[in-house]
């Protein structure tokens, strides 16, 4: 309910608002730079794979949910569908213009009812949290990517795997899903010995 409401605002707002100037975001944009930190590393992943005992509870309760058919969409999956959403009105303004009158796009550009671009996001694109927010990097023409300073960008995008290395050298080695897979499957790498000498031992018997 709350995030319905703070999408309306900006809707609302928008109609309020002079008329948006695309001055700010015809700068143009530095397509070799250097991958911010929010899009290699993003905060949820930050937190998330932290090795907690709140992680590790999670990531158990996951499992749980996902062996009795409760599985609910993690919120990054979400957020990387809303960004889609993006995607599919920058090819709509392409299409239509032959040319983006931007270089970046950011939340302003896309909930403004003013902006040009908002015409083009059908349906326009819901935050799956509070903490999304709508960023883009390099040439959104071409190689650029579109991507929430929360959730990063979509782990199939041609981007992110044009640049993986990057990604996984920013992540850690060894997260709290990396821990719980273990702690899980250890058992079972422990009791196949156990059992191919049992079964050697009754075998030899006979």
């Amino acid at each position: 309910m709350l995030r319905l409401l703070v999408f309306l605002f900006c809707c609302l707002s928008g109609v309020c608002q002079a008329d948006f100037t695309l001055e700010p975001y015809q700068t143009q944009v530095a397509s070799n730079s250097e991958l911010p930190a929010e899009l290699l590393y993003p905060e949820y992943f930050r937190r998330t794979d932290k090795i907690s005992l709140k992680n590790l509870v999670g990531e158990f309760r996951s499992r749980f949910e996902f062996f009795v058919g409760l599985v609910g969409e993690p919120a990054f999956r979400s957020c990387f569908k809303m960004q889609a959403r993006i995607n599919k009105g920058i090819e709509r303004m392409l299409a239509s213009e032959s040319r983006l009158p931007f270089n970046y796009i950011d939340d302003a550009l896309i909930y403004n009812q003013s902006s040009p671009f908002f015409e083009y996001l059908r349906p326009v694109p819901l935050k799956t949290t509070d903490d999304c927010s709508f960023r883009s990097f390099g040439d959104l023409a071409g190689s650029g990517t579109v991507y929430c300073a929360y959730h990063g960008t979509d782990f199939s995008s041609r981007f992110y795997l044009e640049h993986q290395r990057e990604f996984d050298a920013a992540r850690p080695a060894f997260t709290a899903f990396d821990l719980v897979e273990l702690l899980i499957f250890l058992p079972t790498l422990l009791i196949i010995p156990v059992i191919w000498l049992v079964l050697k031992k009754a075998i030899l018997n006979k």
